[in-house]
């Protein structure tokens, strides 16, 4: 009897002595930061859609911080450098340009990029294969892809010979104008390069062909004349130029095609490599993709206004037919 009460009593003190004390509470857990670094404005739905698939809810279990260059490169520093301070968990660097802005003003911060360039030569990554670094995603521009816009637009017109080609002198780290002169020359073609840093520059790039008995326009990938794909598309039009670019939007606003990557396609496998990293893989061991599919987009109004008439052959390739 006197041994139960001691064990009573025991069990009565312990108790009284936990309930003095204050309940221990976990921690609750950290919710990712994405940082997305833009060229533009900041509508980001193809790629918040794409995390929402991957059951990423912003305001839920991740937040999103968006930073845009104003349409300006030294913008993309400036941008880069705010979402490192933010102590972002990964960077989305949707184009070759961001890219590098986040690798300057990061090591250590993983980064999923969007490549347009040669992300090798350009020093982003060691390999395709084995990034290694901070930095790994998608790339889809390769030297063959100058030659096949070349190779379509002589289709368009045979009549081609003498090309003018639009570059922004900026981006001379990225194999641009030596490919394509390259595979213009391979082709027969002979090219003006056209070169043009800012908005104001492509007026002024316009006027050194007057009169210089070009066939066609050639754009060249640049985020700064992507902006300004209205503006290429009405000042060659002027001149009667079949323009061949680098995106879908080109065509839109009235260039002639384009034959490019699906960019939504790409924005949405920047986020699986998000899910990849937030799930504990290294960007170093995370081999940069590239795309197999490439969409040819014809503008047929266009093609109208300039009288030519397309190839059927080039009609039934093509994804996208404008008219």
């Amino acid at each position: 009897m006197r041994r139960g009460l001691v064990t009573f009593l025991a069990i009565v003190c312990s108790v009284m002595v936990g309930a003095g004390r204050p309940a221990i509470t976990q921690p609750a857990p950290k919710i990712p930061k994405i940082g997305i670094l833009r060229w533009g404005g900041c509508n980001i739905s193809v790629f918040e859609n794409a995390l929402r698939d991957l059951h990423y809810v912003r305001g839920e279990n991740i937040v999103l911080e968006c930073r845009s260059a104003g349409g300006r490169y030294p913008g993309l520093d400036t941008a880069a450098r705010e979402l490192v301070e933010l102590k972002v968990d990964v960077i989305a660097a949707l184009s070759e340009p961001a890219a590098h802005a986040a690798k300057s003003a990061t090591a250590t911060i993983p980064i999923v990029m969007i490549a347009s360039g040669d992300p090798v030569a350009s020093g982003l990554v060691k390999s395709l294969a084995r990034p290694g670094g901070n930095a790994t995603g998608l790339s889809y521009y390769a030297t063959e892809l100058t030659a096949k816009r070349l190779e379509i637009l002589k289709e368009l017109e045979p009549g081609v010979h003498r090309i003018a080609v639009l570059s922004n002198p900026k981006l001379a780290y990225l194999p641009f104008v030596r490919d394509t002169a390259r595979a213009a020359e391979a082709l027969g073609h002979e090219i003006q390069t056209l070169e043009a840093s800012e908005p104001g520059g492509i007026d002024a790039a316009f006027e050194a062909i007057n009169g210089a008995h070009i066939d066609a326009l050639f754009v060249l990938p640049d985020l700064m004349n992507g902006s300004e794909a209205g503006r290429i598309a009405k000042l060659a039009l002027d001149r009667r130029l079949p323009t061949f670019a680098w995106a879908d939007w080109f065509v839109a606003a009235g260039c002639l095609a384009a034959y490019a990557a699906d960019y939504d396609a790409l924005e949405r496998r920047a986020a699986a490599y998000i899910d990849k990293i937030l799930r504990g893989a290294s960007p170093s061991d995370l081999a940069v993709e590239q795309p197999t599919k490439f969409q040819l987009v014809i503008n047929l109004k266009t093609a109208k206004a300039l009288g030519l008439t397309i190839p059927p052959s080039i009609l039934a390739r093509a994804d996208e037919v404008i008219e």
